[in-house]
């Protein structure tokens, strides 16, 4: 019997616009101030409707007011119009983010009680935002009130705006003009550290993409949030190029050692072989130097990134016993170079306490900490003045 009666769901014609008049019907004696009554209603609908299957109608329903039709056009219902609890009706009064706020409760409330409608509500999400151009500018700003009381609620992440980035919605500027209303929904209630770690979950990338193409600059990006009055954009911004920079700089490192190990020849002779290192350490050398003229970096952030360089290009063995060898043999290798970026007793310190952080973070080499500063010692690239002032008080 339940077999059929799956069979006979699964066959069953798909409409939308049944499905809405249905939930017209249903709150069709509910006064629209009366949310607690609506929510009741709905509660109790979802035993009779079939929510699961138009889970993304009903999200359409809930947003625009009506359903959304191919092309992005917004289909009202000819009877009862538009659904008076959507997010269009409710934050189209005198205070729009009061009426967002409503409604962001209204979905809380519903979803709690059928969790299955936060996914298909989620995956309508960027259905709805990709037809930001079909909206009016009212509208739109709505749809960013609303999107920004569901994300600050933790009810959406910021992955749907990843369709803004599409040229014909940045070119007019709509992408950007829709990001920076819902940011400023979503910082006041978050903190920009929150909202970081949301990019980078979501995997949004940089916010510059959101701008049209010509206007992807960093003059740019600033004169509009500083505009806006939201600075701690422009804050992030710049510390997200400057770890891009820090990023690319460390690969570049990784990129120059490995290809020197691939180019390297297990049969030359020992001078050939010291000759070929002593050539790979200038290289290094040089990227490390281009790059602090290049950002104006100080040695002392600058020997720390090198040596994550130096130690991404290892490939590690898995067998633990000869992790150690490896270990110090990078060291030995490529010890020149970080001599060189340790000149100012301040570059010590940052070097030394990086590598115990790295060690910390890197379980392999976690117990070969100390002979890891030894090494560095032996190899004259820390004094044991620094290694005694981190000791007792740098640590």
């Amino acid at each position: 019997i339940r077999t059929r009666k799956r069979d006979a769901k699964a066959k069953a014609k798909y409409e939308p616009e049944v499905f809405r008049d249905s939930i017209f019907q249903l709150i069709e004696d509910v006064d629209p101030t009366d949310y607690t009554k609506f929510s009741s209603v709905l509660d109790t609908a979802g035993n009779t409707l079939d929510y699961r299957r138009y889970g993304d109608s009903f999200f359409e329903l809930f947003v625009t007011g009506g359903l959304i039709a191919p092309g992005g056009i917004i289909n009202d219902d000819e009877e009862y119009g538009k659904f008076p609890f959507s997010l269009f009706v409710l934050a189209a009064g005198d205070d729009p983010l009061a009426g967002a706020q409503r409604w962001g409760g209204l979905i809380l409330k519903l979803t709690r009680r059928y969790k299955y409608l936060e996914r298909a509500f989620a995956e309508s999400s960027a259905h709805i935002l990709k037809n930001i151009h079909r909206y009016t500018e009212a509208e739109n700003k709505m749809l960013a009130l609303g999107v920004g009381v569901l994300v600050s609620e933790g009810f959406l992440t910021l992955e749907p705006l990843k369709g803004l980035q599409d040229d014909h919605l940045t070119k007019d500027g709509l992408a950007l003009r829709f990001l920076t209303d819902m940011l400023r929904v979503y910082l006041k209630e978050n903190n920009i550290n929150q909202l970081h770690k949301a990019l980078v979950k979501a995997k949004v990338g940089d916010l510059i993409e959101f701008f049209p193409t010509n206007k992807r600059d960093e003059d740019c990006f600033a004169r509009h949030f500083e505009a806006e009055d939201i600075p701690v954009l422009i804050e992030l911004h710049a510390a997200t190029l400057a770890a891009a920079q820090r990023n690319a700089f460390v690969d570049d490192i990784s990129s120059i050692l490995r290809q020197a190990r691939e180019e390297e020849s297990d049969d030359d002779e020992e001078e050939d072989r010291d000759e070929f290192i002593q050539a790979t350490n200038l290289q290094v050398a040089k990227a490390a130097k281009a790059a602090m003229r290049t950002h104006k970096w100080e040695q002392h952030k600058t020997v720390s990134l090198v040596w994550d360089g130096i130690m991404n290009a290892v490939t590690w063995s898995f067998k633990a016993e000869q992790i150690e060898a490896q270990l110090l043999r990078q060291i030995q290798r490529h010890s020149p170079v970080l001599e060189l970026l340790t000149t100012e007793p301040k570059s010590e310190i940052a070097l030394l306490k990086h590598v115990q952080l790295y060690a910390h973070n890197e379980p392999r080499v976690t117990k070969y900490f100390g002979r890891i500063v030894l090494e560095l010692y032996n190899t004259d690239v820390l004094s044991d003045s620094a290694i005694i002032f981190w000791a007792t008080k740098g640590a």
